[in-house]
């Protein structure tokens, strides 16, 4: 699991897509937008840092940032999705799907998708 720099985050702001350095980094790319009291955040991280698969995550707690507002509305408005955690599932660079908290079971299902 890799925290998402406060530049990276800026760029999301600013272009409204997650950035490209990003999502090619390999080919099955996971990245999560969330706020760090989200008990369902929580859980899932347990998880995902025990992961045993060729899959890279991304993660931005941003509530806990002097952008978070900018970010959160980038998230509502521009990815359509109000709920956290946010996960936008990448394959070979492209956004293969989105969901919020899922289990270990179907997170790794979405890269099948």
């Amino acid at each position: 699991m890799i925290e998402i720099t406060d530049e990276q985050a800026q760029h999301i702001i600013e272009n409204g897509e997650i950035p490209s350095e990003l999502i090619n980094t390999k080919g099955r790319v996971a990245v999560v937008l969330t706020q760090n009291w989200c008990p369902q955040w929580v859980a899932m991280k347990t998880w995902l840092k025990k992961l045993d698969e060729d899959i890279t995550v991304y993660y931005q707690c941003y509530n806990i940032k002097p952008y978070s507002y900018k970010l959160m509305k980038v998230k509502e408005t521009k990815f359509g999705n109000d709920l956290i955690p946010y996960v936008r599932y990448y394959k070979n660079g492209q956004l293969i799907n989105e969901t919020n908290y899922v289990g270990q079971e179907h997170f790794l299902e979405n890269f099948d998708a």
